[in-house]
């Protein structure tokens, strides 16, 4: 799967595409959690992975997502219970829930990808007072969800400037 095609279709609502292509090209575990799971991620991340042998898992407390993207559903964030990963992509709900499992796999995951990450707004769960707590973050500010590159193992600087159509990363 080329860049090109797994950043198809680009908007606001799968914009952490560009964080997340980043993130597989960095991370030298080829595991990748993702939590809550929909058409502008699921499909991408299975493809990728399949291709490039990278171990791929996915997991969704809305029972009609998860059938409709194939992931495995689950009632309780607190059954998934991670030790390693290259990658783990938060975009689950209630987002409230977000700010638990980025505490909970900082020093786990080499790399954190949030949707969502925005100051202020819509999706605005305060996931931004934790990001203090990691040694590299970028971000990728946008009209509406921002999506935001997190680690405490890997230099993310690499992909300072990357941009495709009018998103950026940024520090």
């Amino acid at each position: 799967m080329t860049r090109f095609d797994f950043l198809k279709n680009l908007d606001n609502m799968s914009n952490h595409r560009i964080l997340l292509w980043e993130a597989l090209q960095l991370c030298s575990k080829k595991i990748v959690f993702e939590f809550g799971s929909g058409h502008g991620s699921t499909p991408f991340l299975k493809k990728y992975c399949k291709k490039n042998e990278f171990e791929f898992y996915s997991f969704d407390n809305n029972k009609q997502w998860a059938i409709n993207t194939g992931s495995t559903y689950i009632e309780n964030w607190d059954d998934v219970d991670i030790k390693n990963a290259g990658i783990l992509f938060i975009d689950h709900a209630p987002g409230e829930r977000r700010k638990v499992d980025l505490l909970k796999y900082k020093d786990i995951a080499e790399i954190i990808v949030i949707h969502d990450s925005e100051p202020t707004g819509a999706g605005d769960y305060r996931v931004r007072e934790l990001f203090d707590q990691f040694k590299y973050k970028v971000d990728l500010p946008s009209e509406g969800a921002w999506a935001t590159m997190l680690s405490n193992i890997i230099d993310l600087t690499a992909s300072l400037g990357c941009e495709f159509k009018d998103y950026k990363v940024i520090l």
